[in-house]
C-alpha cells in the first residue's frame, strides 16, 4: 500500500493531485484549511482511504500537531511506498515592498516556508523506522529564479524553499533508508493563485499584463494536467537525482 500526504488539497493542483491519486491501496492524508467534504465522497467511492485533516498551515505549530496525530495511528508495516508533498503556499501579499506588512508578511513565510521545513522535519520523525521508501516533494516555482517586482515574498520564499530542498537531499543522501527530495516547480497553472494575480490593483504587480496574455490565450496548464505530469515525475527510477527541478525542462 502506498501513504501520501498532500497540503493545500481543498482545491486547485492539491486537489487534482488528491484527486489523481485515488485508487484502492491507496491512503491519502490530506491538510488543508478548506473543506474537503467532495474529495471524501469521490475517495470513498473509488475504494480509496482518505484523512481529511482541517488546519491552517500558516500555524505551523498546529500543522505539525496534526500530521504528527495522522501518523501516529498508521501500521508502517501496510506501507511500501510514503511520500510528503508540500503543495500548499501562497501568492500573497503582491505589492512594493515599501507597503508590505508585517502580519501579512509572517502569515505568507509560515506557509510557505515554516510549513514545509516543519512538516518535513515531522514527517521524517514519524517515519524515521519504517521500511517503506520514502519520498519528499516540495512544491516550488520558476519565481525561485526570476525576480518580480511586487513579488519579493513569494520569490523569496520559494528560493528558500529550494535551497531547504538541497541541504535536506545532501543530509538523506548519507542516511539508510533516506528520503529522496526533489522540489518541483510545475510550471503556470490555471488555479486561484492565478486569479488572484488578474485581479491586483493596477501597480501592484508591473507583470500583470503578461499573466492576463497567458490566460487569454489559452497558455495556462489545468490543475488536472499539472497533476498527472507531477505524479508521473514522482513514479520516474530516476527521482531525487536532481533535487530542484523544473517539470517544463524534465
Amino acid at each position: 500500500m502506498k501513504l501520501t500526504v498532500i497540503t493545500g488539497a481543498s482545491r486547485g493542483l492539491g486537489a487534482a493531485l488528491a484527486t489523481a491519486m485515488m485508487a484502492p491501496g491507496h491512503r491519502l492524508v490530506c491538510l488543508a484549511r478548506g473543506s474537503m467534504a467532495a474529495l471524501e465522497a469521490r475517495a470513498a467511492a473509488q475504494g480509496c482511504t482518505l484523512d481529511a485533516v482541517n488546519v491552517d498551515l500558516s500555524d505551523v505549530a498546529a500543522g505539525v500537531a496534526a500530521l504528527e496525530a495522522s501518523l501516529a495511528g498508521m501500521a508502517p508495516e501496510a506501507f511500501t511506498e510514503i511520500c510528503l508533498i508540500n503543495n500548499a503556499g501562497t501568492v500573497e501579499p503582491v505589492r512594493p515592498v515599501e507597503r508590505l506588512l508585517p502580519a501579512e508578511i509572517d502569515a505568507s513565510v509560515a506557509l510557505n516556508l515554516g510549513a514545509p521545513i516543519a512538516l518535513t522535519a515531522c514527517f521524517l520523525r514519524a517515519t524515521g523506522s519504517w521500511s517503506a521508501e520514502r519520498k519528499i516533494l516540495n512544491i516550488t516555482s520558476g519565481a525561485a529564479h526570476k525576480p518580480y517586482q511586487g513579488w519579493s515574498v513569494y520569490c523569496a520564499t520559494k528560493a528558500a524553499l529550494d535551497h531547504f530542498s538541497r541541504c535536506l537531499a545532501s543530509e538523506q543522501q548519507d542516511l539508510a533508508g533516506g528520503a529522496r527530495v526533489v522540489a518541483l516547480a510545475p510550471g503556470m497553472i490555471d488555479t486561484d493563485m492565478q486569479a488572484v494575480i488578474r485581479k491586483l490593483a493596477p501597480g501592484d504587480f508591473k507583470d500583470q499584463p503578461r499573466f492576463l496574455a497567458l490566460k487569454q490565450s489559452g497558455a495556462l496548464i489545468s490543475p488536472e494536467a499539472a497533476a498527472r505530469r507531477i505524479i508521473a515525475y514522482l513514479k520516474r527510477s530516476d527521482f531525487g537525482e536532481r533535487t530542484v527541478v523544473d517539470l517544463r525542462d524534465a
